[in-house]
């Protein structure tokens, strides 16, 4: 096989990433932490009834985000047109799921229901004042383990919190 020469690329290497968060191994995965630090000193609360979590059934996933004096903070703001993003991954592997506050519709059922006007899908920034906290609808599709990540923006930077449930 011949090689090929390639130009050089002019421009500065990327760093840092906007969906990054240190949590521990899922090996070491905590069932029972409902909150997770923020680079600012800050927390990010699951807000969680303590009854055991069961597959194939909805529930309202809410989050709240504290400033380091436990305070609800003043500075959220849409993050690609949302006010949050969550992920849900089962520790196997076999399940991955993206959800937005107000759900997941997938783009070809958004098509059938308003083929041409997608002014909803707005990617830009709002003035108005988001709430401290996130809500996703969710339900586990079966038994095991989970971890979910969350993504919410804060004067610019997006923050990840990162929490384990363990489904029955």
């Amino acid at each position: 096989m011949a090689s090929i020469d390639l130009p050089a690329i002019a421009g500065q290497s990327l760093t840092g990433d906007d969906s990054s968060a240190a949590a521990p191994a899922i090996a070491q995965a905590d069932f029972a932490r409902t909150t997770f630090p923020l680079p600012d000193g800050g927390q990010m609360v699951w807000d969680r009834d303590p009854a055991p979590l069961k597959s194939k059934r909805v529930y309202s996933f809410r989050f709240l985000v504290r400033d380091p004096a436990g305070k609800p903070v003043e500075d959220m703001e849409l993050y690609m047109g949302m006010p949050g993003h969550a992920v849900f991954v089962g520790h196997d592997m076999q399940v991955f799921a993206h959800i937005h506050p107000a759900g997941s519709v997938p783009m070809a059922a958004l098509d059938i229901l308003k083929p041409h006007d997608m002014s909803a899908m707005s990617h830009t920034a709002s003035t108005a004042a988001l709430p401290a906290e996130v809500s996703f609808p969710y339900g586990f599709p079966q038994p095991g383990s989970y971890r979910i990540f969350i993504q919410v923006k804060r004067s610019g930077h997006v923050e990840t919190g990162v929490f384990d449930a363990r489904v029955e």
